[in-house]
């Protein structure tokens, strides 16, 4: 056998064993608290879940004292675009001066 046929078959050894073991893992026994699925927390037990933490307000509460309001308003309809000006507009370039006479031409 050459040395190519033998990294495909292991390559491909390796992968059916990982797969095995992945279907395995997830079609386990349900009742194993400390296999593979014990760390992760079930959601079958009925409780509620833990309410998220209030958010910090800070001292001064919402908005922050050092707030300042924006310039343009963004929740009414409309485009965003129209909420911000255009920019300036390049100048115009200025126009080549006409030549006075036609150039010479030497007869060939």
């Amino acid at each position: 056998m050459s040395a190519q046929l033998i990294a495909i078959g292991l390559t491909l050894l390796v992968h059916v064993l990982g797969a095995g073991f992945l279907v395995w893992a997830m079609i386990g026994p349900e009742d194993d608290v400390h296999g593979l699925r014990g760390w992760w927390p079930r959601d079958d037990h009925g409780t509620e879940p833990p309410r998220p933490p209030e958010p910090y307000l800070g001292p001064g509460g919402l908005p922050l004292p050092t707030a300042e309001r924006s310039p343009a308003r963004l929740r009414e309809p409309g485009r965003l675009a129209d909420a911000h000006p255009a920019p300036a507009r390049r100048p115009e370039h200025p126009r080549r001066p006409v030549p006075e006479r036609e150039p010479e031409r030497w007869p060939r």
